[in-house]
């Protein structure tokens, strides 16, 4: 249950305005591109005063409606009576979904993944195998219904790419020169460069300690 794109490693939907919540959106059956994550959609039930939610996950709602979506069931906060079925309580949630791959489909769990409400609004998050996520949608009371949108955060942590990205033009230019210009060198004379270095380094070293 992972995104393919990869996004900067903050909640991606910090920015949302909850008004865009009510607006109509793409027209019926096309898909919107501009929701993120993917749509988790199920039935709250309370079970011996413990609050359970089960359904389906795809990646996207049009995988959904065409009977694509994989299982996933949640066990929220325990010593609920039939009120919490009405103004869902905050806490957290332990469970796991199952996630297609090339061997079939494979049972995720996910412990710890916290949830508050807001009237009839949800957020929160957690974290799994695949990394951090966040948590977005809505509880309806009258149907017992959940539904959530799941977006992972992700980060670039390769600092490399940062300074090429960072580095002047006529720098980086120099430098693709300069590896090319070595390209064309012979091996042995780049063989001979190499040990003249080291042998370079070596005096050095040898003057700094006498």
């Amino acid at each position: 249950m992972a995104d393919d794109g990869k996004e900067p490693k903050d909640d991606p939907f910090a920015d949302d305005d909850d008004d865009d919540d009510e607006e109509v959106g793409a027209a019926e059956g096309e898909e919107d591109s501009s929701k993120k994550g993917v749509p988790m959609v199920g039935d709250v039930t309370l079970q011996d005063g413990r609050l359970f939610w089960a359904g389906l996950w795809a990646d996207s709602e049009a995988d959904l409606a065409a009977g694509k979506g994989k299982k996933f069931k949640y066990g929220g906060p325990e010593g609920q009576t039939a009120a919490a079925l009405t103004q869902m309580p905050s806490g957290e949630w332990h469970g796991y979904f199952f996630n297609p791959g090339d061997e079939g489909d494979t049972k995720c769990k996910e412990k710890g993944v916290k949830l508050k409400f807001d009237g009839d609004k949800a957020r929160g998050g957690g974290e799994n195998q695949f990394g951090e996520f966040s948590l977005k949608g809505s509880y309806d009371a009258s149907t017992k219904k959940m539904t959530l949108r799941k977006a992972y955060l992700y980060q670039d942590d390769d600092d490399d790419d940062d300074e090429i990205v960072d580095a002047e033009p006529e720098d980086v230019a120099a430098e693709i020169a300069g590896l090319e210009g070595d390209a064309e060198i012979p091996i042995e004379e780049l063989r001979k460069r190499m040990a003249a270095f080291e042998e370079e380094e070596r005096k050095a070293k040898a003057a700094k300690t006498a």
